[in-house]
């Protein structure tokens, strides 16, 4: 039953990919299931369980070429210039909880959202909203991993990764790739930082 729940949400649920390990989603705690499963604003969602600030601090932004897969996933040559944005968010400024990578492809996005987006501290989701952009996000994969090569982390711990694009006006716009740190407690994966304060 969770299997095809989860297949029901992600388009590519069953891709492989060398980075990523298959996870059941029964053993994310409830509040780690529904970070994963939202199409809406991250930050939103995680200030909402956690009744906690959350804040988003942009560690790069720079035009860069896109790799495969994110190539294939946004429909663009492999090795195309587009412009790719680094960001961390913190609850409660302690605890650092998600590494996030975008790939933005200007050309398919309103002139001003660039701009929009270096001045809003919400990120990505801040930014549509600000724009009043009509959007959907599409949900592609996800599956348990390292932290991002670029993320200043152990490598001995463990993240919840899911894979998602952001279509408008009928183009994949942006392609995001989260990654949400874990721990383990009582036999199920927590979000660091997140679910003692959810359940508070």
């Amino acid at each position: 039953m969770a299997d095809r729940f989860a297949d029901v949400h992600f388009a590519l649920a069953h891709e492989k990919s060398p980075d990523l390990q298959d996870i059941e989603i029964v053993a994310l705690d409830p509040f780690l299931r529904g970070l994963l499963f939202t199409d809406g604003t991250v930050s939103r969602a995680l200030e909402a369980q956690t009744l906690s600030r959350v804040t988003v601090e942009p560690v790069e932004q720079v035009t860069a070429p896109v790799p495969q897969p994110a190539a294939r996933y946004l429909g663009v040559g492999e090795g195309e210039q587009c412009i790719r944005r680094r960001v961390t968010m913190h609850i409660a400024d302690e605890h650092l909880a998600v590494w996030a990578e975008s790939y933005i492809v200007p050309e398919r996005l309103p002139a001003p959202f660039v701009s929009t987006l270096d001045g809003t501290p919400q990120g990505i989701g801040g930014s549509l909203q600000q724009m009043k952009l009509e959007s959907w996000r599409e949900l592609l994969r996800f599956g348990l991993g390292a932290p991002p090569a670029w993320a200043d982390a152990g490598m001995s711990l463990s993240t919840l990764t899911r894979i998602y694009r952001i279509i408008t006006q009928g183009q994949p716009a942006l392609l995001i790739s989260e990654h949400f740190a874990l721990e383990m407690r009582s036999g199920r994966y927590h979000l660091v930082g997140g679910s003692e304060r959810a359940d508070s």
